[in-house]
């Protein structure tokens, strides 16, 4: 029996399993509790568009009138968003959280495939299950991979890239390099600044893999047919090859007008790292890596790991316009070289590993964990955690918004709605047709006099069927207040139907 059979044996599934069942019971917590967004482009970049391939209503923005993004993650989406339907899921908020579940399963899987690389590293199954498990259960891993985003749905796809490329450079067999610039494909389709990733990971198969230039040949001309899959995707959903990756392109680069939405210092991920991770987690991870470069021959499976991820964080730090979630894959790796430094002393200065590899195993869970958890738990449920993005005559409201969702699908929940209205919010911060969820126009303002333009508006349709939904501290217009008749207020918006 060949050794790859070996290390696939049923017994080495059995651990697998049981981090992936954890890692998607606490990602199904997430999706049903974590609902609101963090930015907008996680709801009109991804589920907005493919809500409307579906069920055609949805809000388009300028990227997908434009063909600046590709059809290929909200077309996924959209076969969730069909599936669900088609097994009787219809309510707005449950809808949408089978959604987040759906992503949530590569992501738990994601977080599996890092139990076998810590085998393929020479972890005993044991301590690869032991250190697999606070990534399992990690606050901040599971925030991140069930959000609607590009950055979160594409991670799994370079977790499994990375590991098919460590198989390779074991085994030699082709296939599993196949099957590694598929992933890298599918992660760029996603989102197209994985390309540095994929870049970094064929880097990283030249430095160690025995082959090395037919290795890096094979998977950099894989992924260039992978790209041209993405081309002739766009030939049929805007008409040109390669469009939505030219435009976005264009848009961000060439012109720059990115740039227009904050431009920050090159240290600026450096410094989120250290407002995010405990001290302990980022020397660690750092040390990781540092052992994994001195001596990458004797250490090529972590430089296979880290390299790539690498290579992403410093081309993004390199890049004017930055945000966190730019670098999710990157916290997701780290996290990972952390856990690999605590196993590597659990192994080297551990008379009794498994006792040592357990007590460190809950010191991680509950102690480093713990850290991001102050960080995270007030934005947990807001549906959106800052405005400081948003440039705009709203920059004066509220930094933190709750409830948008949550109202939006009360709304849509009315059976008897023909028109609604959703007051103090801009509309770039709602959830759109997407919480809505029904067939029935719904318009939104935040400045009192496009409010009072509404108001007018829908008190001299007297259309039946018309209700407001008003963020508490609104004020509703003083002529207007004898039109309304209040429905129910759950402590952020008062709903209100319109009398006729």
């Amino acid at each position: 029996m060949s050794e790859n059979k070996k290390f696939f044996n049923n017994s080495e599934w059995l651990p697998f399993f049981v981090i992936f069942a954890l890692s998607l019971f606490v990602r199904i917590y997430a999706a049903n509790t974590s609902l609101a967004q963090i930015y907008p482009d996680e709801i009109f970049q991804t589920i907005e568009p493919a809500h409307k391939l579906v069920f055609g209503r949805g809000i388009t923005y300028w990227e997908f009138k434009y063909g600046a993004r590709s059809w290929f993650f909200p077309g996924i989406l959209a076969g969730a968003y069909k599936i669900l339907d088609l097994i009787g899921v219809k309510d707005p908020l449950s809808i949408n959280v089978g959604v987040k579940i759906f992503l949530g399963i590569f992501n738990s899987l994601a977080v599996s495939v890092v139990y076998l690389l810590f085998r393929r590293h020479g972890f005993a199954k044991k301590e690869a299950f032991l250190f697999t498990l606070p990534l399992a259960a990690s606050y901040l891993v599971s925030y991140i991979s069930v959000r609607t985003l590009t950055e979160s749905a594409s991670l799994p796809f370079m977790v499994f890239a990375v590991y098919f490329a460590s198989n390779y450079i074991e085994n030699e067999r082709i296939r599993e390099l196949v099957f590694a610039f598929f992933a890298a494909g599918i992660a760029f389709m996603i989102r197209f600044q994985t390309a540095a990733f994929s870049f970094g990971l064929a880097v990283a198969l030249f430095l160690t893999a025995k082959k090395r230039f037919q290795s890096s040949l094979i998977f950099g001309f894989g992924f260039i047919f992978m790209m041209a899959l993405q081309g002739l995707l766009d030939i049929f959903t805007w008409g040109s090859f390669f469009k939505s990756f030219i435009t976005y392109f264009d848009y961000n680069v060439l012109r720059g007008v990115a740039n227009k939405h904050g431009v920050s210092p090159w240290y600026f991920y450096l410094a989120d790292c250290v407002k995010t991770f405990h001290p302990i987690t980022l020397a660690a991870a750092v040390l990781t890596m540092a052992l994994g470069i001195v001596d990458f021959r004797k250490n090529r499976q972590v430089f296979l790991f880290f390299f790539p991820f690498l290579l992403f964080f410093i081309v993004h730090s390199a890049i004017g316009h930055k945000e966190p979630r730019f670098v999710f894959a990157c916290y997701f790796a780290l996290l990972v070289l952390s856990v690999e430094f605590f196993a590597f002393l659990c192994r080297k200065y551990a008379g009794k590993r498994e006792k040592a590899a357990l007590f460190l195993s809950i010191f991680l869970l509950f102690s480093l964990d713990a850290f991001t958890h102050i960080k995270y738990a007030p934005l947990w449920n807001h549906s959106a955690t800052s405005v400081d993005n948003f440039y705009g005559n709203d920059r004066g409201i509220e930094k933190r918004f709750s409830g948008i969702l949550e109202t939006e699908a009360e709304l849509g929940r009315i059976d008897d709605l023909k028109r609604a209205y959703f007051f103090g919010i801009p509309q770039i911060w709602t959830g759109g047709y997407a919480y809505f969820h029904k067939n029935a126009p719904i318009l939104f303002a935040s400045k009192p006099e496009d409010v009072r333009k509404m108001m007018r508006r829908a008190v001299d349709s007297r259309q039946s069927g018309t209700y407001c939904a008003f963020k508490n501290g609104i004020e509703v217009p003083q002529e207007y207040r004898g039109n309304l008749e209040k429905i129910s207020d759950n402590g952020e918006f008062t709903i209100y139907r319109l009398k006729i």
